[in-house]
């Protein structure tokens, strides 16, 4: 059996249907069941639910076999992990957001909103105008909408949350792709199971 980590909330929700998808969780999850570590042993896995954030930690530090998470987290934390497949599901963008304009012009100095400071401190670096970063925990597109900040580096999907306040996806830095990581301590000892549930999200075609 391999502990797999899923994250909570919004992205879970593609890692389960990737799941299903594939066979390995054939009666699904219910969704009022608040446990945060379920053995399913006739799928060969323990689920456990942990916050987006902490997946790639918990892996890497082998508490995990394996989990899902945002290329997002993983780029901003690092982390030496095996990146073996990435969904096709779920993906959406990186993106500098503010108000309607252009990007700030070349010698300007901006406020810089993000839950991603490496990642925002990487994308300013080689630009013609600099950025103090202001690190922020959630809500980051409502720093520009009160004045907190001239510009937000946030994750954009459909764009709505920002039409709906008066803001403009005025750039995309990357794409955002849920992955699967894999430990590489477990993988040696796992090797089996790991490529089996790889193999399975492959021929299910959830996976780019």
């Amino acid at each position: 059996m391999i502990r797999l980590a899923l994250p909570k909330g919004r992205a879970q929700r593609t890692a389960v249907a990737a799941l299903t998808a594939s066979g390995r969780l054939r009666n699904g999850l219910d969704s009022g069941d608040r446990r945060l570590q379920i053995a399913l042993p006739e799928e060969g896995l323990e689920l456990l639910f942990l916050k987006g954030w902490d997946v790639p930690r918990y892996v890497e530090n082998g508490i995990a076999d394996c989990g899902f998470v945002g290329s997002d987290v993983l780029d901003e934390l690092g982390g030496d992990l095996l990146v073996p497949i990435r969904l096709r599901e779920g993906r959406c963008r990186l993106s500098l957001v503010g108000h309607e304009g252009s990007l700030p012009s070349p010698g300007s100095q901006v406020r810089l909103a993000t839950k991603y400071p490496r990642t925002a401190t990487r994308t300013v670096a080689d630009r013609a105008w600099g950025a103090e970063i202001v690190e922020l925990a959630g809500s980051i597109e409502i720093a520009p909408l009160l004045g907190l900040a001239d510009l937000a580096l946030d994750i954009v999907e459909t764009g709505r949350t920002l039409r709906d306040n008066g803001l403009v996806e005025l750039e995309t830095v990357a794409e955002v792709t849920p992955c699967v990581v894999v430990n590489r301590s477990s993988f040696l000892q796992h090797r089996d199971a790991i490529n089996s549930l790889v193999e399975a999200l492959e021929g299910a075609e959830v996976t780019l």
